[in-house]
């Protein structure tokens, strides 16, 4: 009831005052305000603007808290994610890497296998393919 009582302290000030004096001590109650009950209906209004007031500021000091850490929050996403992408890339650098070394081996293993053909067969042209089951294909010219 108080939340929806927010436009300037005098407006809410004149709408708690026309509110019964029970409903005062109900919002005191739910507010917590202590020894409400020996307090009169000025004392309560005031209490209640009071304490509003404080509530106001610590929401305020709170979302400024809240605003601070759902930025850090995505600044460390976004740095997760940097490093994350960062990762990935160097993977696929080292991936093509290996490729390349894998593939001098396969070729040297070819360089060796067509000498060793081509002084069985001295005249004769050597075709070596490898196949991706990993065998080989050799063609004799």
């Amino acid at each position: 009831m108080i939340n929806n009582l927010l436009d300037n302290d005098e407006n809410i000030k004149d709408k708690l005052l026309k509110l019964s004096f029970r409903e005062i001590r109900l919002e005191a109650k739910k507010l917590s305000i202590h020894l409400y009950s020996r307090k009169t209906k000025k004392e309560l209004v005031e209490l209640l603007l009071k304490d509003q007031k404080k509530f106001l500021i610590e929401n305020n000091s709170n979302d400024d808290v809240v605003a601070e850490e759902d930025r850090l929050a995505i600044e460390k996403a976004k740095e997760d994610e940097r490093i994350a992408f960062l990762k990935k890339t160097q993977l696929i650098k080292i991936e093509k890497a290996n490729a390349k070394e894998n593939q001098y081996i396969i070729s040297n293993k070819n360089k060796n296998l067509k000498r060793l053909l081509s002084k069985s067969f001295p005249n004769k042209k050597i075709t070596v393919t490898d196949n991706k089951d990993g065998s080989q294909t050799i063609l004799i010219n």
